[in-house]
């Protein structure tokens, strides 16, 4: 570790160190009488036995980042570098879960059961049982009017695609019920309780079919979080060395909001627009037909993601920007491939459109009404925001692993371009005053984007493997901390 990343790893945990004081001093996160994130109640009991083993595995995953980037610092081939890779997916998927099983009982995994059931934390399942289930293509149908009537909450300012995935989820078990046993009994104890719980809360008995299902939706959201490493490293492999870009993909499996927010659907976003702008990244910098392709492909990521949420739109701008900034490329094959991503994007919106007479465009301008109208219900000030924003940012990317992404700025052109778009994304998002709270959870699929320039610092200023592996733990520290603090997904019914 040099003598630059010595100081670094001090003011990180300085920094680490004052945000826990300040919490604990009970300090404020966000904004009192607008919005805030809500404590977890104190006589609720940290299971310090759970919490032991969780720290144990998040240390062992600090160790085996710490190992990949000694490995990969050496001269090694291809297939070498996809074996680490493989490897770092497979231990991101163990260090998720290990860290949600040490959080206090029913924020543990007892949330996979009721985070998206209850109407108040998702409410998808619920329509998706009550209403769309009988005739689901008749319900997308008739979705444009259908969402004209509904509030300025989770279900009115998003398309159909979290409703139409339930549908399919638990119609598939329903058809397999083989399936749906074996998923049910691969459930971990404390979301076994969780369905236990339910089973009073609604008139209308849960079908193991049903139970499957929101299981089976929270291993998917816990594996797309925990997989964005591989898209991650593959789209900072387009700026950097295997080094520069195991850093930045090591830094994403422990991040707070990557493990709070689980296992709402927030949490799957990020695999796809990050697999969306890999994707235009390496598109940006190759010619000839295999561009096109992978263009083509970046459009399909980018249908896929706003068939969930709107807030793909953004991520489309960071491609766009992606491909402005590759100024090694000729213009015309730049131009040729944002065209060529809007096609990508277009055609399987048309075809849904043709297929079901569902109104793409009438759906986005009814979510973007209703997304107006919550600060009509829910007025929040500007400029409280504006500078709060920031700041709920650097704590849900983790604050060590911010310290390294703020570093970067100093050299702004040596930025990676991928995290360059990201950055003037989110400053536009800020300023637009689109976003006024709940950063950590609507801004999580801009985060991996930003990881990029926290590497190249890494890279740059020789962190090494000790500086990895410090930088990952106090990021697991204040994740481990938090979840036993801030109360964030658990519904009131």
């Amino acid at each position: 570790m040099s003598k630059t990343a010595i100081i670094v790893t001090g003011a990180q945990a300085a920094l680490l160190a004052g945000f826990v004081l300040a919490v604990r001093a009970g300090a404020k996160l966000g904004v009192p009488g607008q919005w805030e994130w809500l404590r977890i109640p104190a006589q609720v009991a940290i299971p310090w036995a759970w919490m032991a083993l969780g720290i144990l595995f998040c240390a062992g995953y600090a160790l085996f980042a710490a190992l990949g980037l000694r490995a990969l610092s050496r001269p090694i081939t291809r297939g070498g570098e996809s074996r680490w890779l493989a490897g770092l997916a497979l231990a991101s998927l163990i260090a998720q879960f290990a860290a949600t099983t040490a959080a206090p009982d029913e924020y543990d995994h007892t949330k996979w059961a009721y985070v998206n059931y209850f109407t108040s934390s998702a409410g998808y399942f619920t329509i998706a049982r009550d209403q769309a289930m009988a005739d689901p293509g008749r319900f997308l149908a008739d979705y444009p009017r259908w969402i004209e009537r509904q509030d300025s909450l989770h279900i009115g300012t998003h398309p159909p695609g979290l409703i139409l995935a339930e549908c399919a989820l638990v119609g598939f078990m329903a058809d397999h019920p083989r399936v749906a046993d074996a998923l049910v009994g691969l459930e971990p104890p404390s979301t076994a309780e969780g369905f236990r719980q339910l089973a009073g809360f609604d008139r209308r008995p849960i079908l193991r079919s049903e139970r499957a299902a929101l299981f089976a939706t929270a291993l998917a959201t816990w594996a797309a979080c925990a997989l964005v490493v591989v898209p991650l490293y593959v789209l900072a492999r387009a700026a950097l060395s295997p080094r520069g870009a195991w850093c930045a993909a090591a830094l994403w499996p422990l991040a707070p909001s990557a493990i709070l927010f689980q296992p709402l659907a927030d949490t799957a976003y990020p695999f796809l627009a990050t697999l969306a702008l890999a994707l235009a990244a390496w598109s940006a910098k190759t010619r000839g037909p295999r561009a096109a392709i992978l263009a083509l492909a970046t459009g399909a990521a980018l249908a896929l993601g706003a068939a969930f949420t709107l807030a793909f739109f953004p991520v489309g701008l960071m491609v766009a920007l992606i491909f402005l900034f590759q100024n090694e490329t000729p213009t015309r094959s730049r131009t040729l491939g944002i065209a060529a991503t809007g096609a990508g994007f277009a055609i399987p919106w048309i075809l849904v459109y043709l297929a079901t007479s569902a109104n793409p465009l009438t759906i986005a301008v009814w979510n973007l009404h209703h997304h107006a109208r919550f600060y009509d219900d829910y007025p929040r000030g500007y400029w409280r925001w504006f500078w709060i924003n920031p700041l709920e940012l650097v704590l849900a990317i983790g604050a060590a692993g911010s310290v390294w992404l703020l570093r970067s700025l100093r050299q702004p052109l040596l930025i990676p371009r991928s995290s360059l778009a990201a950055i003037v994304v989110v400053v536009l998002v800020n300023l637009t005053g689109r976003n006024l709270g709940e950063t950590a959870r609507l801004w999580m699929l801009f985060m991996p984007a930003l990881l990029p320039a926290a590497g190249a610092a890494m890279e740059r200023d020789r962190a090494g493997a000790a500086g990895l592996a410090a930088t990952i733990a106090m990021v697991a520290i204040q994740t481990l901390f938090l979840e036993s603090t801030i109360q964030v997904v658990y519904p009131v019914g």
